[in-house]
């Protein structure tokens, strides 16, 4: 009988035991069970991204920095070379002119001081025409229509000196015969205007 209550005492001392190392277990992987619950949903993620937001954000801005200071930055300057001006209409590169202008181009063989000679026996013929023209509608009489012709004149002529010139100091023969052919085309496109005008 002693010897069945020491083998139950024996039995029972290492289920005690057991019990205990298991509630133990238990209790420490209740303690790590948010852990582990976190880890399978994602936990550690969400703490890792939390706990370090300053490097993914520096990593993530770093090409937006770096492109930002390689993006040039729009300033006034630039907004107004963005604004390229209009193109110009045909009456700076094309005009009707005198049989005699073409001929004579084509004997100058592409020599420039030829050219250059032609150029501006046209440009004083088709000069004189637009004055001529212009003289007969100053001469007449005075109205709202005349006004408002003399300033369409006056804008005429001034964007010609603007977009028909070239300088000395920087251009080239080239540019020099473009400028000149450009003036004698918009005197001859302005003169056949108003003849139009003065024959109606």
């Amino acid at each position: 009988m002693q010897d069945t209550i020491n083998k139950r005492r024996h039995f029972v001392m290492p289920g005690k035991r057991s019990l205990i190392a298991v509630a133990l277990l238990l209790a420490l992987s209740a303690c790590k069970a948010p852990d582990n619950e976190a880890q399978t949903l994602g936990g550690p993620v969400a703490t890792q991204e939390a706990a370090t937001p300053a490097p993914a954000a520096t990593t993530d801005s770093a090409p937006a920095a770096d492109a930002a200071q390689t993006a040039p930055t729009a300033t006034a300057a630039d907004a107004d070379d963005d604004a390229q001006p209009a193109p110009l209409d045909d009456s700076y590169n094309k005009a009707t002119l005198r049989p005699e202008y073409a001929k004579c181009i084509k004997a100058t063989e592409g020599v420039t001081p030829e050219i250059q000679a032609c150029q501006d026996e046209e440009f004083a013929w088709q000069e004189k025409r637009l004055q001529t023209v212009w003289g007969k509608i100053a001469d007449g009489p005075d109205s709202v229509e005349k006004d408002k012709l003399a300033d369409e004149q006056a804008a005429y002529m001034e964007d010609t000196d603007k977009n028909c010139t070239w300088n000395p100091d920087e251009d080239g023969q080239g540019q020099m015969l473009d400028a000149q052919s450009c003036r004698i085309n918009r005197y001859a496109n302005r003169a056949d205007a108003l003849q139009a005008l003065t024959s109606k």
